[in-house]
């Protein structure tokens, strides 16, 4: 059995491209903001790297939408002329849309600002910002792709990489790119991050079929869902090759110290860093 499944059923997929046309839209209208990521048989809507809702099939036409409930309660969207049901499951309000309250309504656009709004008003990490930087100025590429965020699997247990990138080789044929995202100010920079990412490296190559036949699907999925419209080719075949880089972002006067313990230990590693100097 593969311990990663990161793409949907086609019925799922062809039921989404219908029922969910509205939100594809949105989400390929938001610049980047707004993100749309495949899990085992369910889609994550992201805004801003947070995760804002997920959605899941359920027989009989039916889907269920969980949202966290700092997100939901309380909104224009928190009123049951919008679903058939609602249930409280810890801090998420998981909700079940139909034919007769169509998913259309319930993630309709002035709905879907005003969760983001109330993302805004979090306190997320300055990680996650960078992260969702990245992911927002490459998304127009055809020779990088990133592909996935926090990547897990039966096998990793919990453990996740921070994003998953496929590096163009020629043509329609790519590899893999673990990227690891680091603050400059973060301590792991100078150490720890060396044995994330060869663990992660390490782990993809010796399941490197699985995640081949996985995110060869996962790339078709997203590409007929309309989410890599930059890129022509309508499939894509990954090799075995797999790499690792460290992205490094802002205090660049901790950030060069530690870049330089960690190459003087680990001199193979790809660095790439990014500051804010004028």
């Amino acid at each position: 059995m593969s311990p990663i499944k990161r793409y949907l059923s086609e019925e799922f997929l062809e039921s989404f491209l219908v029922d969910f046309k509205n939100l594809i839209k949105i989400v390929v209208n938001s610049y980047g903001e707004l993100d749309l990521a495949i899990r085992d048989n369910s889609l994550n809507l992201y805004y801003k790297g947070n995760s804002l809702a997920q959605i899941s099939p359920r027989k009989n036409h039916r889907y269920e939408i969980s949202i966290h409930r700092k997100f939901f309660v309380g909104t224009i969207a928190d009123n049951e002329e919008f679903y058939d049901e609602r249930k409280e499951s810890g801090y998420y309000i998981r909700l079940i849309v139909s034919q007769n309250k169509p998913a259309r309504r319930l993630l309709q656009k002035s709905h879907v600002n005003q969760f983001c709004s109330r993302v805004n008003a979090v306190n997320y990490g300055e990680e996650i910002v960078f992260e969702q930087a990245l992911i927002t100025d490459n998304m127009d590429r055809k020779d990088w792709i990133i592909i996935d965020r926090q990547i897990s699997d039966s096998v990793l247990r919990g453990k996740r990489l921070d994003l998953l990138a496929l590096k163009q080789v020629k043509r329609n044929i790519y590899q893999f790119i673990v990227l690891e995202v680091k603050l400059g100010k973060n301590p792991e920079l100078k150490e720890k991050v060396a044995d994330q990412l060869y663990g992660y490296v390490q782990h993809i190559q010796k399941h490197i079929r699985d995640y081949q036949n996985c995110y060869q699907l996962n790339y078709a999925q997203k590409k007929e869902l309309g989410l890599l419209d930059a890129v022509p080719f309508e499939t894509i075949t990954i090799n075995d090759q797999v790499e690792g880089v460290v992205v490094v972002s802002g205090y660049s006067k901790m950030a060069e110290k530690s870049i330089l313990e960690l190459k003087e230990k680990h001199p193979d590693i790809v660095v790439k860093s990014y500051s804010y100097q004028l």
